[in-house]
């Protein structure tokens, strides 16, 4: 089976009844779920159901400051060109303001990433660390406004791969 045959369908997100019958926390916890099928995926559109317009990332290196949805979507899915990647996520700790407008999260991650052209075709990385979010609600849900990524160990693998 190829990967584009395992492709997720994401229609729980399209249902605003689906969604509706979550608490904040599971929505919230949905969309930090939808980052990594959608880097993973390389599924720019899905960049809209994490992110929100204005939002503000910082990954670190080259993948640093970068302002706005589109600068996000378009800068992570050319760090992942010709890679493919395994974005694993583990404990995450939410919490949402008394407003219930805004939240945080910190989210442990792991990323498995395998060149697949070229010279280093077959080499891999893996990263460990952990996403500090700054999450808002909207009319289109919860979707994160900043993000920083911190690295917790030492990195293994072709780094210059990540």
């Amino acid at each position: 089976m190829r990967l584009s045959q395992l492709l997720p369908t994401f229609t729980f997100l399209a249902s605003a009844l689906a969604q509706s019958s979550l608490t904040a926390w599971e929505q919230i916890h949905q969309t930090l779920n939808t980052y990594p099928l959608a880097i993973d995926f390389k599924n720019g559109p899905r960049f809209n159901d994490v992110f929100s317009q204005d939002a503000f990332a910082n990954y670190t290196g080259p993948l640093a400051n970068l302002q706005g949805i589109d600068a996000i979507r378009d800068s992570l899915l050319a760090s992942v060109a010709g890679l493919a990647t395994q974005h694993q996520l583990g404990t995450s700790v939410i919490d949402i303001d008394a407003s219930g407008t805004n939240a945080n999260s910190t989210t442990y991650f792991t990323a498995n990433l395998v060149s697949v052209a070229g010279s280093t075709a077959g080499d891999f990385t893996v990263l460990f660390g952990l996403y500090r979010d700054d999450l808002v609600k909207s009319a289109d849900g919860w979707r994160i406004n900043k993000r920083y990524l911190e690295f917790m160990t030492p990195n293994l693998g072709n780094l210059t791969l990540g």
